[in-house]
């Protein structure tokens, strides 16, 4: 029979939070190659297993940069399947849940905090990026029903960094943006939101958005145009 997708797992360090995405990415293109020159052209890549090795922030700023990759390679890698999904908070020895757990409350890891971000700002048609983004990790896709455009960046770097973007003169622009200032942040049962989104200051100026991403922050642009 002909295969339908190739399922691979990958765990990071969570210090590599900035160049593992990065990594990974390469990683896709090599097996997309391959996949491309093989008798099964038609083959996609599914990561059914893929996190970083903690619930702090550097596995929020991982799973930003990853969700970016997988977008970025839509035409190889067809679906991303996150573990570890749930932990009771007794389950000390695999300590990186997207959702934690006792028998009464829940917090959501930075991961997850992240994940959801991205998720309630999807849209399908994904927008080539040109220019120079630096250190930062961009994706940028349009929502057909309204024209939206939808920017998602990381920004992994220690210190903040300005960001400007050309757009059509009637454009709009609000931010949303996880910024918990620390890599260690992370949160607990005790205090389940120390790590969220927050509003993101954002101005349009003759055709350009311009943001400064804070440093260490994963956030998302939308940008709206007169009909």
């Amino acid at each position: 029979g002909v295969l339908d997708y190739l399922s691979i797992h990958h765990y990071e360090d969570p210090d590599r939070f900035a160049q593992g995405p990065r990594q990974y990415e390469e990683f896709f293109r090599e097996i997309g190659e391959l996949i491309e020159k093989s008798a099964n052209p038609n083959l996609k890549i599914y990561v059914s297993e893929w996190n970083a090795q903690s619930t702090d922030w550097r596995t929020g700023l991982y799973c930003g940069g990853l969700l970016n990759a997988f977008e970025r390679c839509g035409d190889i890698l067809e679906i991303g399947g996150p573990a570890l999904f749930l932990r009771h908070v007794s389950a000390t020895a695999w300590d990186n849940a997207f959702i934690n757990f006792d028998q009464s409350s829940w917090f959501p890891a930075p991961n997850y905090v992240v994940m959801k971000l991205w998720r309630d700002h999807y849209a399908p048609e994904r927008l080539a990026v040109s220019g120079e983004t630096g250190p930062l990790n961009v994706s940028a896709t349009r929502r057909p029903a309204d024209g939206a455009i939808i920017v998602k960046v990381v920004n992994p770097k220690g210190e903040k960094v300005a960001l400007e973007m050309a757009v059509p003169t009637s454009a709009s622009a609000t931010a949303q943006v996880v910024a918990p200032g620390d890599l260690d942040a992370r949160n607990t049962l005790a205090e389940p939101s120390r790590v969220k989104p927050e509003k993101l200051a954002v101005r349009v100026d003759g055709g350009k958005v311009l943001a400064e991403m804070p440093a260490l922050s994963a956030g998302v642009i939308v940008v709206t145009t007169a009909k």
